[in-house]
């Protein structure tokens, strides 16, 4: 690992897990790469948090200009934020009143486990609908209240200027058969399980049991690792949820999800990454069964990705199909392959269906 990574992943564990670290020396271009890398993955404000944690070290030294484009991107982020939490309380009430059961995900949920709240990277407002009927009747009223309303998979919205998404599956797999025992063990979970609230701003707010927001990071954290390599915005939300919530989850039924779900083999794989870049201990991942997988594909990968929805099919002037990017498109390709060995049963499924949805762009 060179000294721009070495740099960046010491001062994401400073910032996101309050390690002490020692950074070195780097030239002012190097720490604009650092900057970039930090963009790239969500993680500027954390990053930020390092800095300001590591700020009378002799050899942080970042340039001026840089510093200040970092500080403002920071003061955005934290803007945003608070914005998010206040649309949450609103939206949340206003559903209330509806008789709906809105279930907050990911976002804001997560950020209250960190020691700042505010620099976790705001990614919109995501509900969840436990129950189908309750589901369709909040599609409704968004169709009818919301702003640039897109229905391709989960239904999205801009409402009072924040995005919002509505899910009725906790997460979609390309795999019917998972996608189907993963809908079986949240139906099952929602009937078995007493609800379990966060607090905003004030007001209470259901989110997922401890046990079910482990499995639903865990396939947040392989569904973006199959479509675009990993994102360690989410990878660093699942490290500090266990460390600040892990002693409340339920391993034995854990791992009997993930047993059901065929998900051992990219599991070791998440956990692998966390004791590799973020310094765990295997005695933190109780859901690893096994030894460390081999992290040479995902880093070489890790600052290099090329987002999937780059490339699609499209019918030129003669009768033949073409890709409007060749080179994403074999990216995703081979992509797949390299990690079909972690999760082969949605691995192909996911390669078919990113093939079938890219079809759709053809004109008739």
């Amino acid at each position: 690992m060179d000294i721009i990574r070495r740099n960046f992943f010491r001062l994401l564990r400073s910032g996101a897990f309050d390690e002490s670290e020692q950074i070195e020396p780097m030239s002012a271009w190097k720490w604009q790469r650092v900057y970039q890398y930090a963009m790239m993955h969500g993680v500027a404000a954390l990053l930020y948090q390092g800095i300001v944690r590591c700020q009378q070290q002799f050899f942080l030294q970042i340039p001026p200009s840089l510093m200040a484009q970092w500080e403002k991107t920071v003061s955005d982020i934290k803007q945003e934020n608070v914005k998010n939490n206040l649309h949450i309380t609103e939206l949340f009430a206003l559903m209330g009143r509806m008789q709906l059961r809105p279930v907050l995900l990911r976002g804001q949920g997560m950020s209250i486990l960190y020691d700042t709240p505010l620099l976790h990277t705001p990614e919109g407002i995501d509900v969840f609908f436990p129950y189908e009927t309750q589901g369709k009747k909040a599609d409704q009223w968004a169709w009818d209240n919301g702003m640039n309303v897109d229905d391709n998979g989960n239904l999205t919205y801009e409402w009072q200027q924040t995005i919002v998404t509505h899910h009725h599956r906790l997460v979609r797999l390309s795999n019917h058969i998972h996608s189907r025992t993963l809908h079986s063990i949240v139906e099952k979970e929602f009937r078995e399980s007493s609800p379990t609230f966060l607090t905003i701003d004030g007001m209470r707010i259901e989110q997922l049991s401890p046990t079910l927001t482990l499995l639903h990071m865990l396939l947040a954290n392989t569904c973006h690792l199959l479509n675009d390599g990993v994102q360690l915005n989410l990878l660093v939300d699942l490290g500090v949820f266990l460390r600040k919530m892990g002693d409340k989850v339920d391993y034995v039924k854990l791992q009997s999800w993930i047993a059901r779900l065929r998900m051992k083999n990219v599991v070791q794989l998440t956990g692998t990454l966390l004791i590799e870049l973020f310094a765990f201990s295997r005695e933190e991942l109780p859901f690893m069964s096994g030894g460390k997988s081999n992290t040479q594909l995902v880093m070489e990968e890790l600052f290099n990705q090329r987002p999937s929805y780059e490339w699609h099919f499209q019918q030129g002037n003669d009768i033949f199909v073409h890709t409007a990017n060749s080179s994403a498109m074999f990216w995703q390709v081979r992509h797949t392959a390299r990690y079909f060995r972690y999760y082969p049963t949605e691995s192909t499924t996911n390669l078919f269906t990113s093939f079938a949805h890219s079809l759709s762009h053809i004109e008739e």
